[in-house]
């Protein structure tokens, strides 16, 4: 909220919609060469130089705008931000520039490497081309950041065998809910519902609106129906009589 009324580097933030209206081409052209000389330039003057802003119903679509368009960057520059603030007008700074990028690239790959000629099966992804994601520091030739991501090497290649670990696990319970998740989740909790009617009527709905979501959680802890423990939220007592009494 701060960043859009004391500041004015983004729109208006209290909405869902994630479309822009379709006459909004040049304001956002403007946007981008207004980002040209800030530490987003790199890739707002490949996206101008490409012509990427285009006519396009995934992005410039009046049809899926509700009460307000899509939060994105002013043209105004950003002075002064807290930490936080500034956090967040990075991530919807990115967001804005890297969907005009073109799709990332992957191949779904299986690959067998023969240890002492046993076979042991890999599956996971090569990227190919980074598309979008060279906006949040991706590339093709990046090192793995997750287990279903997978180095390009030509097929019959030698490689070194560094450590072999067998790992004992159990399976763990659902995570409790933060606050991200729990407004995540209420925004599709209609999709949680197992009544087909009921499901039905809440198809797209979810509780409460992007507006009210954040107070209904904090009137929840107020009232000491749940409570913060670290990120955890967590229900208490009353709440457990609460449900047993409905």
């Amino acid at each position: 909220q701060a960043l859009y009324e004391k500041h004015k580097v983004l729109t208006y933030p209290r909405t869902d919609s994630r479309a822009l209206p379709e006459d909004y081409i040049a304001t956002v052209k403007d946007t981008l060469n207004a980002l040209k000389e800030t530490n987003y330039g790199e890739f707002a003057r490949q996206i101008l130089k490409e012509n990427w802003v285009i006519p396009n119903k995934r992005v410039f679509n009046n049809t899926k705008i509700s009460d307000h368009f899509a939060i994105i960057p002013t043209a105004l520059e950003p002075k002064k931000l807290n930490e936080a603030e500034a956090k967040l007008y990075d991530l919807v700074t990115k967001r804005f520039l890297a969907i005009f990028f073109p799709a990332a690239e992957l191949l779904v790959t299986t690959r067998i490497t023969r240890v002492e000629n046993e076979p042991f099966r890999t599956e996971g992804k090569v990227m190919v081309n980074p598309g979008w994601q060279v906006v949040y520091g991706k590339t093709a030739q990046h090192k793995p950041d997750s287990d279903t991501t997978l180095i390009a090497i030509t097929p019959g290649k030698s490689i070194t065998t560094e450590a072999i670990e067998v790992i004992a696990n159990q399976t763990r319970p659902p995570a409790r809910f933060n606050e991200a998740t729990l407004l995540s989740a209420m925004e599709g909790a209609g999709k949680l519902v197992e009544h087909e009617e009921l499901r039905e009527a809440m198809r797209a709905k979810g509780l409460g609106t992007p507006a009210t979501r954040a107070a209904i959680i904090e009137g929840l802890v107020s009232e000491h129906y749940i409570q913060r423990l670290g990120r955890e939220l967590q229900p208490t007592a009353k709440a457990f009589s609460l449900i047993t009494l409905l």
